[in-house]
């Protein structure tokens, strides 16, 4: 082995000890060396040699890691991102990838087949032409292994083109290239590999493994078929469509007890195959019905036969969602009628539906022993990939299409199920279980994430089953008893909240309270769901109230608050997201009191943070309690600082990175709602503010820079007279040369312009004007037209055009011309936004009545022209309306997705914009009014 590839194994290894410094030296070593020329090659490298296992899947993780992240990166991070790989690496890894993975053991060659997925996804294929005729060739082998390789690849290639609609002009030329190169091969390969299928299968035990690594690859021939299908049937696929779906069918109907998995968890090779196949059948009825007609009579058949067979192990789940979503797609379209036949619809409801509603001991063991995965398939819409939910599509389906028939049916098994469990509770509550589920599935057919259920098929009275059958699980003293019917009844009453009366909700708060302190991590995470959204349901007609008042839920909310608290002492609950979005609903009802505790959480989680989403609503809720806490008295916002400074500054002291964004948020609030001047310990926090270390965590960036605005409106004096604005004007240099933040830039100048007199900058503005002309002239884009036209606009509004000129001319006399031609006029129309159209309304209407020497009739008469036209065509297209002051709404939380890792916005600390030029109250009146005093 090479030298420097010995040392890198040795580097690899390292990352690998128990030893966490030993794992952070090494890492540095690494980041260091990824910097370097031919470093990709070399890790490419070392994953073929023959270290260590572990080494080489070390190795082909960091390879790939440094692909995405540099093969085409996104904006580098201000200050040192990654750069991008060299072109003449990436030809020589192209060259070299795919050998590597096709000789590589398996978990290596995972690493690296996506390494190169991610590739393709930039360069294929018009900047990798060669990749194809590669995989083709290595296709034409005996090798089953390496044949299983290029499928492998060829599949990962592929997938690009699944759920891509084919109005995508130019993915779909790239598909029909893929198809040319690779549709003929497969087909080749696949009768190969159909060839060698008979003989294996008459073996018996002895051909059992080489008929497993037979039907892989057949199952990756199949959802190749599949991808290059995916945008639609074109004349290649469909005249190959006859004997894929020859070889489909085969594969479908084929049985061998050999191939079972002894792990029931783990999917047999056989039911991969099958569940490929019926995922194809199922695209090819959905893109082109009529094409796929003659084969459907015996894809559903046979289908129906594999469903019929079908254990409720999970390593079947997949294979029963496929053939049950096959079913589905046939009952919502043309040929639904085959469900018409004598009894047919009775067999399906009773042989595939209703014991697929069923809940099953894997179901219960989950609810259990990984409730985090339960509450995530079972109540926020993750339930795509079960069983269940599968079926629960099918029968709305077939209610939309058999309404009358369909109720009749359910109406007959709901009544069976509640039946059983009224014989025996104790023993029979999967029947109950299964009873609330059905109804659910039969009756919902509209819903949205902030109102639940919005409309229901009317054939089931959901008020009259509520009382009777839920209501009494809810009122149960007993906690702990029956959990999962608990959880059942709290999850109906958060579906249907919008359709239930008002007094039926307000009876089952109190229980819903008392079912906080369940121990069953689901039942009580499914209480603060359920009371988080009734708090936040909105009156239909009633302009954005919500459905209940602090008045309705008065009596219950002391109780409400100290059951949300302990909650998070219960198992599996510490950081409990669904607790902590309840405790900030709560705290636009309750207030202040509860800023001690908060603060005493926000320590207790700095030391470990573990669940972005529970920090996400942490720091909501802090956000929502300075909100409506300032709402109520502005004088209190001393005691939440003195409450909530001590854990801020853990955040920053220790580092802790994750919640560097919100904290900055936060300060920006409390900032922005102080009247000035700011006390001296927001004055000695600012400084250390300006360090890079803050800044090249591009998810500070939009926080810091809100933070920057405020300080220059509420002690711009004060950055001023402590030496700090050139810092600032460093920060704002370095966010203009990214095109990713150079929108961040403009904020921080635009906010100067706004906040400081002018005297203040004047010195910094021939290096502010250079540095937005040298983008302007070296890598403009819309983005950065739009936000330069803004700024010059605001500075001409505050200053006047004559200052505005007067400056611009110490950098290029006579500039202020080219930049109106050039970049104003071309950018003026695609200008938004009440306050950027005021501002350049109004700017424009100065530009034409103010500067010297531009007029009608003199040297720049056609621009003084073509200006007043643009500004008459953007007033007479609706633009530049009159702004006011933004009034503050309660956020949409059921819209919100909580953490994200780029930027984690505070929904409760959102920025109330206040209007530039409030002195002009009708933008369009000041400009007509002008333009009328010039006589235009």
């Amino acid at each position: 082995m090479e030298a420097e590839l010995q040392q890198l194994a040795v580097v690899f290894q390292q990352t690998l000890s128990p030893d966490k410094d030993a794992i952070k030296a090494a890492e540095q070593q690494l980041k260091a060396a990824a910097q370097q020329p031919g470093y990709c090659i070399k890790v490419l490298k070392l994953t073929a040699t023959p270290v260590d296992a572990s080494i080489r899947q070390s190795a082909a993780v960091n390879f790939k890691n440094v692909i995405k992240y540099r093969w085409v990166p996104s904006e580098a991070d201000l200050y040192g991102g990654a750069q991008p790989l060299p072109d003449a690496e990436k030809a020589q890894i192209k060259q070299l990838l795919l050998g590597v993975t096709l000789s590589s053991p398996p978990l290596v060659a995972a690493q690296l087949s996506e390494a190169l997925s991610i590739i393709c996804g930039y360069d294929f294929p018009a900047k990798w032409p060669e990749l194809l005729p590669e995989l083709v060739a290595k296709l034409a082998t005996d090798d089953i292994t390496v044949v299983r390789g290029v499928l492998q690849v060829a599949n990962n290639v592929f997938k690009r083109f699944r759920g891509q609609p084919s109005s995508n002009s130019a993915l779909a030329q790239e598909l029909d290239t893929c198809q040319q190169a690779f549709l003929t091969p497969l087909h080749d390969t696949h009768v190969k590999l159909a060839g060698l299928f008979p003989g294996l299968a008459a073996q018996g035990p002895a051909g059992v493994e080489p008929l497993r690594q037979l039907l892989n690859c057949m199952r990756l021939s199949f959802r190749i078929f599949y991808s290059l299908c995916s945008m639609g049937l074109s004349d290649a696929t469909e005249a190959a469509l006859g004997f894929w779906m020859d070889e489909m069918h085969k594969m479908l109907t084929y049985e061998n007890p050999a191939l079972d998995e002894s792990d029931p968890e783990k999917e047999g090779v056989l039911d991969g195959v099958k569940t490929a196949v019926c995922q194809t059948v199922d695209l090819l009825l959905e893109i082109d019905e009529d094409t796929f007609k003659p084969h459907l009579q015996r894809f559903a058949a046979s289908v129906w036969q594999v469903l019929m067979k079908v254990s409720h192990k999970p390593g079947q789940d997949n294979l029963a969602m496929a053939a049950i979503k096959f079913l589905n797609t046939i009952a919502k379209g043309v040929f639904s009628g085959l469900f018409a036949a004598d009894g047919a619809l009775q067999q399906i409801c009773e042989s595939v539906i209703v014991p697929n509603l069923r809940v099953r001991p894997e179901d219960e063991e989950m609810f259990e022993m990984n409730p985090t995965e339960y509450i995530r398939r079972d109540a926020e819409g993750g339930d795509s990939d079960t069983r269940r939910r599968a079926a629960a599509d099918l029968v709305r389906s077939l209610t939309e299409r058999f309404p009358a028939e369909v109720s009749r049916l359910f109406t007959g098994y709901i009544t069976a199920a509640l039946s059983d469990y009224a014989a025996a509770p104790a023993t029979n509550w999967r029947s109950k279980d299964c009873a609330i589920y059905m109804v659910t599935a039969l009756s919902v057919k509209g819903r949205t994430a902030a109102m639940g259920a919005t409309s229901t098929t009317q054939l089931v009275n959901l008020v009259d089953f509520y009382s009777a059958q839920v209501l009494p699980e809810l009122q149960n003293p007993k906690l702990n008893e029956n959990p999962l019917l608990k959880a059942d009844a709290i999850k109906f009453v958060t579906t249907f909240r919008s359709l239930l009366p008002k007094e039926a909700l307000l009876a089952a708060v109190p229980r819903l309270v008392a079912l906080l302190g369940s121990e069953y991590c689901v039942v009580h995470s499914y209480a603060a769901i359920c009371l988080e959204r009734l708090l936040a349901l909105k009156e239909p007609g009633s302009g954005g109230a919500t459905r209940f008042s602090a008045a309705d839920l008065g009596p219950h909310l002391q109780a409400l608050l100290e059951r949300l608290f302990e909650g998070f002492k219960l198992p599996d609950s510490s950081e409990n997201e669904y607790l902590m979005k309840a405790v900030m609903r709560v705290i636009g009802f309750v207030g202040p009191a509860i800023a001690p505790r908060l603060a005493a959480m926000l320590v207790e989680v700095c030391r470990n943070p573990r669940n972005p989403s529970f920090n996400h609503y942490l720091f909501e809720s802090v956000a929502a309690l300075i909100r409506h806490g300032t709402a109520a008295s502005a004088s209190s916002i001393g005691d939440y600082e003195a409450a909530l400074f001590p854990a801020f500054e853990l955040v920053l002291q220790q580092d802790v990175q994750e919640f560097h964004p919100y904290v900055f948020q936060v300060f920006s609030q409390l900032i922005e709602l102080r009247p000035a001047p700011l006390p001296a310990l927001y004055l000695q926090i600012f400084p250390p503010l300006l360090a890079p270390m803050f800044w090249e965590r591009s998810g500070n960036v939009p926080a810091l820079v809100r933070l920057l605005q405020a300080y220059l409106a509420k002690a711009g004096n004060e950055v001023v007279s402590g030496g700090h604005l050139v810092a600032v004007l460093g920060v704002f240099q370095k966010l203009l040369s990214s095109r990713a933040h150079d929108h961040e830039g403009f904020y921080i100048v635009n906010a100067i312009v706004e906040s400081l007199p002018l005297p203040a900058y004047a010195q910094y503005l021939p290096s502010i004007w250079t540095l937005m002309f040298q983008r302007l002239s070296g890598s403009k884009t819309p983005k950065f037209c739009r936000f330069f036209s803004v700024f010059l606009a605001l500075f001409i509004c505050k200053h006047g055009p004559a200052a505005t000129v007067e400056h611009l001319d110490k950098v290029q006399p006579g500039i202020i011309y080219m930049l109106l031609q050039q970049v104003w006029l071309p950018t003026l129309p695609s200008i938004d936004g009440v306050e950027e159209e005021k501002l350049v309304a109004v700017a424009g209407a100065k530009l034409l009545a103010e500067l010297p020497g531009f007029g009608a009739a003199g040297p720049q008469a056609a621009l003084w022209g073509a200006l007043r036209k643009a500004l008459t065509d953007k007033l007479s297209g609706g633009g530049a309306g009159a702004a006011g002051g933004q009034e503050e709404e309660e956020p949409d939380f059921e819209e919100m997705q909580g953490y994200s890792a780029a930027y984690a916005k505070l929904a409760n600390a959102s920025k109330v914009e206040r209007p530039v030029l409030a002195e002009i109250a009708d933008p369009k009146q000041y400009v007509q009014e002008t333009l009328a005093r010039l006589g235009a």
